[in-house]
């Protein structure tokens, strides 16, 4: 039996968004059906930066929901979705199996992952999440389990993958596993010395990789502004290896961040030096074997690592821009950011491969950039309004997953699918069941 709602103070990743709520944790699907009632959201891992698994009413925590139901040798797995993917692939992948896509953190459930259809350093030769998910067990609001997939209620599915559980609560995936003949990466590591250079390897070079991707100096400026460490990896094979070494390595424990650090420890000017030292770090190297976790998951060295934000906690602004943006508005984004004197730590860039057919999907062709902000106060959200703005007018679009403070107006600018997801929703959800604090914000919570 599910232990009875408790009313708990629960947050974003940032932290920089809180809210307290009814919190469930059922531990079977037919008992998480007992408790659906009144308005809410699923919540799995908590990994969500703003507030999309944050709710004024209920949230449905997914994470006893841990079973894995079967695997057939063609490496199609279905599992329920709390299962987090870091527990799959310490699963099968010592048996020649790993993730297709995985984001930038293990510390996913599957309901998640195919909720925020999420993207990884592959996405240009591999897609989204959701884009190899074959079926899915769906919870609507009037209680029914719904087996939809992109050939069975092909709608449902569609506005599911990528709609921040909107539709109703995934209960069970089933995704085809992509075959990994070892648990290594071979890295090529490249230094760009600014943005130009930055851009023009993404241009080219980085087609010869199944995985790329680019840390960039969000503080570095003048001429050295946009200056990255990129990296192209593809999968180690086991003539690599030598005789008797392990073919599937298992990461040790996390460290964990014990405490909030004190306000305004993350300044400009040790955002400054880390990021020097970041760079100067990475030389120029290639084939350098890496172990899965190292390359597909660097933060999860540390637990808890938002706590290094302090109690105001962190916002992260990702946008992703059409092939036909590059060098002045990169640049003018990072200049923004610069005038706003906020420091940041963690910039990403990637390149993005054609749209999914999720009706709110984030990632389309181009260039995405993510950056951690800390937040403060409402320098910040002129800040994020700002960049936004200019995102929208370079004809891209925010992460739903990551986004703290988008407006329902600038959503619509964005979202062009917005109304055909809201059709959806109205059927298998016609009395506004799952919303959460970020549907409310955007419009996506009014019933029709």
């Amino acid at each position: 039996m599910h232990e009875a709602g408790r009313t708990l103070e629960i947050a974003g990743w940032g932290h920089a968004m809180r809210r307290r709520a009814e919190v469930l944790r059922p531990e079977q699907q037919s008992r998480l059906s007992e408790a659906l009632e009144g308005f809410g959201i699923a919540r799995g891992l908590g990994r969500a930066y703003g507030d999309a698994a944050l709710s004024e009413g209920r949230v449905w925590q997914t994470t006893r929901l841990t079973r894995m139901l079967s695997l057939t040798p063609e490496g199609v797995l279905t599992a329920e979705a709390g299962v987090s993917l870091g527990d799959i692939v310490r699963t099968f992948l010592p048996r020649g199996w790993t993730l297709p896509v995985t984001p930038g953190t293990q510390w996913v459930t599957l309901g998640g992952a195919v909720a925020s259809d999420v993207h990884g350093k592959n996405h240009h030769a591999a897609g989204t999440f959701g884009q190899h998910v074959k079926e899915l067990v769906l919870l609507t609001a009037e209680g029914q389990l719904r087996r939809i997939s992109p050939e069975h209620q092909s709608e449902i599915f569609w506005a599911t993958v990528g709609g921040m559980g909107l539709t109703g609560v995934i209960v069970e995936v089933t995704i085809q596993l992509a075959p990994a003949e070892t648990g290594y990466l071979s890295v090529d590591y490249v230094r760009s010395g600014g943005l130009e250079e930055t851009l023009e390897w993404f241009s080219g070079h980085d087609r010869r990789y199944p995985y790329t991707v680019a840390w960039i100096d969000g503080l570095k400026e003048g001429q050295g502004l946009g200056r990255a460490v990129l990296m192209g990896g593809r999968v180690t094979a086991s003539r690599e290896l030598g005789a008797g070494e392990a073919r599937y390595p298992m990461p040790r424990g996390a460290v964990r961040v014990p405490f909030d650090f004190p306000p305004g420890s993350l300044s400009l000017p040790v955002g400054r030096a880390f990021n020097a030292v970041y760079y100067g770090m990475h030389k120029p190297r290639e084939n350098v074997r890496e172990p899965w976790w190292k390359f597909f998951y660097p933060l999860d060295v540390a637990d808890e690592w938002f706590r290094l934000y302090g109690r105001r906690g962190f916002a992260q602004y990702q946008g992703v821009y059409p092939p036909e943006i590059g060098l002045g508005e990169i640049r003018a984004l990072l200049r923004r950011i610069h005038a706003a004197h906020h420091a940041n730590f963690l910039g990403v860039l990637k390149r993005m491969g054609p749209p999914s057919p999720g009706l709110l999907s984030f990632p389309r062709e181009g260039l995405t950039l993510a950056l951690d902000l800390p937040v403060q106060g409402e320098g910040t959200l002129r800040l994020f309004r700002d960049l936004y703005a200019m995102t929208a007018d370079y004809g891209g679009r925010v992460y739903l997953a990551k986004d703290a403070f988008l407006t329902r107006e600038m959503f619509r600018r964005m979202y062009p699918n917005w109304e055909a997801f809201m059709a959806v929703k109205a059927k298998v959800d016609p009395r506004g069941m799952f919303r959460s604090l970020l549907s409310e914000r955007i419009g996506l919570g009014e019933v029709r």
